[in-house]
């Protein structure tokens, strides 16, 4: 479920906010990237009881914004403000077609380094709030969990999109 969360709001941000947000991928935070993008992450959670068998699952959420405008400070505080309420606009209790909690907004902040101010760079962070809930597997439910699947794509995938081998790869 994390990674449809995830997947599901990065595909919100692109569809409804397009060539404005900049490139929009899922990564923890802006470190080490020197140009302008909207980066998701989950980094934490919380768990609360609901019945014997199932518990509600509080994730954290956090949509970083990396804007770039050379001219001054003045500036790339209006341009990332605007990004910035645009993500929240475009987020706010959305339940992204998932069986979660409609996403809302905790809080958000400046993160910029010097480093980043330097390059031209504001980094502001923006932290989300959904929940779900998850009930107990059996064993071997929980097994089918740790299996990975990889594609390998010996050629250039845009050349049939086909992959030319595959592995399973069960993690206990």
């Amino acid at each position: 479920m994390l990674t449809q969360i995830e997947d599901a709001i990065v595909a919100r941000i692109k569809t409804k906010l397009g060539s404005t947000a900049g490139m929009v991928a899922v990564q923890k935070g802006a470190e080490g990237i020197p140009h302008p993008a909207v980066y998701v992450s989950t980094e934490a959670a919380q768990f609360e009881k609901v019945t014997m068998q199932s518990y509600r699952q509080e994730v954290t959420i956090f949509v970083d914004v990396i804007f770039s405008h050379l001219a001054s400070e003045g500036e790339r505080r209006k341009g990332v403000y605007l990004i910035l309420q645009g993500i929240v606009q475009t987020l706010l209790l959305q339940n992204l077609g998932l069986a979660i909690k409609a996403l809302v907004p905790r809080n958000w902040k400046n993160v910029t380094t010097e480093e980043f101010r330097e390059k031209g760079l504001i980094v502001y962070s923006l932290e989300l709030a959904t929940s779900f809930v998850i009930t107990k597997l059996d064993e071997e439910e929980v097994a089918d969990l740790l299996t990975v699947g990889f594609n390998y794509y010996l050629q250039d995938p845009a050349d049939d999109g086909v992959a030319d081998a595959s592995d399973e790869l069960t993690l206990l």
